[in-house]
């Protein structure tokens, strides 16, 4: 002990001498200024994407259709699928990108899972269609036509949806495609508030199952018309779906919507008589303002009632656009001092058929400026409806035949500030519709209204349009030891 004291110094000297040398290396080793980012925000090709296509509806013809656009390469598998752990038989299977993959899935116990790789994951996307199974709707509240988007599984999912008296439930599904188990709170925010109960909390959904959880129980106390939910996962990756079943006839799929943002556009609003109702939340703690602007043929319609719209904090609000758009197919443009999600409730005329739609990303120009509607089942026409709410927009749609025939192009122009409206005829039989900005094109929001039947017997259902890319940004990142970073504009492409 008393050498080691006495030595101390000699000790503290030798550290002292270790450590410049340590530091000496690694001046004479570094690279001259700030490390150099890796990656370069290259582009890469998307190489896998899963789907998963909602349970259908009781006492209905469903069809799930499927579409990736073919470019050049035939390398890859598309696989439709039971939510099984080990399923004995695919549902279908892709012969080539290009063309469309249309198949019943009426049977279905539960979801089905769109599993693609290499060339068919590349501008993949795909959606339900569903109908009476004997074509009158008005058997006991079944869908007259009613159509969704699979959903990509994930951590985090909005929906707007109707709510009240006129709605007899709202039945939420939470489907879990993967092997681990996932863990899933729903949060409800109702016209007077948040809604809490210890059922839609940690709820376990085990690996390749679903769990049915029925929320108009919890918002059938509430004094509005409307209501928000959130699903997120503190464990694993859902899938979820949102039925609405009115009172009277027809039952329809509330379509996911885009996360809370300070600027909304809500596409595929549909023209005709009857009530249409913007529903607007703000999910936090502060209450919001919001202006809302209605993009028509002729231009924006303006609205003193509009101009500004309070939005209780943690609530969910409705204003009616039946007399500003009168019969007018439109896109709603929501702009708030504080985070909202928004959606739109299309009501037929008489009450006896409805459509939702929902606010998505705008297609613009680069490698979000294309995209598909993937459902377009024989017998139902389609009506797109481009809204070019600040510049110019040009949407060119192909019809595309199960065999990848593709038809005619059909180009919809919409000046700045209006939506343009426009029936495309397809072939025979289903197809699907390829989608890109024209040349020069601004960014568009896109809505495919598709209607069955005519006069009293119509049915009409909403498919607002998401960009389908083939290709994603990968991040510019930083070696470092404490982080890897991107750009701000590349973590939004994400």
């Amino acid at each position: 002990m008393k050498l080691i004291v006495q030595n101390r110094f000699a000790l503290l000297g030798l550290v002292a001498v270790a450590l410049a040398a340590l530091f000496a290396v690694a001046a004479g080793t570094r690279p001259a200024g700030p490390p150099e980012a890796s990656g370069g925000g290259e582009r890469v090709r998307v190489e896998s994407a899963v789907r998963v296509c909602p349970s259908p509806p009781e006492d209905t013809g469903t069809e799930a259709a499927v579409f990736s656009p073919f470019e050049g390469d035939e390398e890859g598998e598309l696989v439709l699928e039971p939510n099984e752990e080990d399923p004995r038989a695919p549902l279908a299977e892709g012969d080539l990108p290009g063309q469309l993959l249309a198949e019943d899935v009426d049977d279905a116990e539960g979801a089905s899972v769109l599993r693609a790789s290499g060339a068919f994951a590349a501008g993949l996307d795909a959606a339900v269609t569903a109908r009476a199974d004997d074509g009158d709707a008005e058997d006991d509240g079944a869908p007259g036509l009613a159509a969704v988007g699979c959903a990509e599984p994930g951590w985090s999912t909005w929906f707007t949806a109707p709510s009240g008296e006129d709605v007899r439930e709202l039945r939420l599904r939470l489907a879990n495609p993967d092997d681990s188990a996932a863990v899933a709170t729903v949060d409800v925010y109702a016209s007077d508030g948040p809604v809490s109960d210890s059922s839609v909390r940690g709820v376990r959904v085990e690996p390749h199952t679903e769990e049915v959880l029925e929320l108009g129980e919890l918002t059938e106390a509430s004094s509005g018309d409307a209501a928000t939910v959130h699903v997120r996962t503190s464990a694993g990756r859902v899938s979820p779906s949102l039925l609405v079943e009115r009172s009277g006839p027809g039952t329809e799929w509330a379509p996911a919507t885009a996360r809370p943002a300070h600027a909304q556009a809500v596409p595929g609003v549909p023209g005709g008589g009857g009530a249409r109702t913007l529903m607007v939340a703000a999910p936090g703690d502060e209450p919001a303002e919001v202006q809302v602007r209605l993009v028509t043929a002729e231009g924006e319609v303006e609205v003193e009632a509009l101009e500004t719209v309070d939005v209780p904090p943690a609530s969910t609000t409705t204003a009616s656009l039946d007399m500003p758009l009168g019969e007018q197919p439109a896109t709603v443009v929501v702009e708030s001092d504080e985070p909202v999600v928004a959606g739109v409730a299309a009501e037929r005329e008489g009450g006896d058929d409805a459509a939702y739609t929902a606010a998505v990303p705008a297609l613009a120009p680069g490698p979000n400026g294309t995209a598909s509607v993937p459902a377009v089942p024989e017998g139902v026409s389609l009506d797109l409806l481009v809204g070019a709410t600040e510049e110019d927009a040009v949407v060119v749609a192909t019809p595309v035949s199960p065999d990848g025939t593709t038809g005619d192009p059909v180009q919809v122009e919409a000046g700045a500030g209006t939506t343009a409206e426009q029936e495309v005829e397809g072939p025979d039989g289903d197809y699907a519709l390829a989608l890109e900005l024209g040349d020069g094109s601004g960014s568009a929001y896109v809505g495919a209204v598709l209607t069955e039947g005519s006069g009293k017997d119509r049915h009409t259902a909403v498919l607002p349009v998401h960009p389908a890319p083939s290709e994603v940004r990968l991040p510019a990142v930083t070696g470092g030891l404490t982080a890897i970073s991107g750009t701000e504009e590349e973590s939004e492409d994400r």
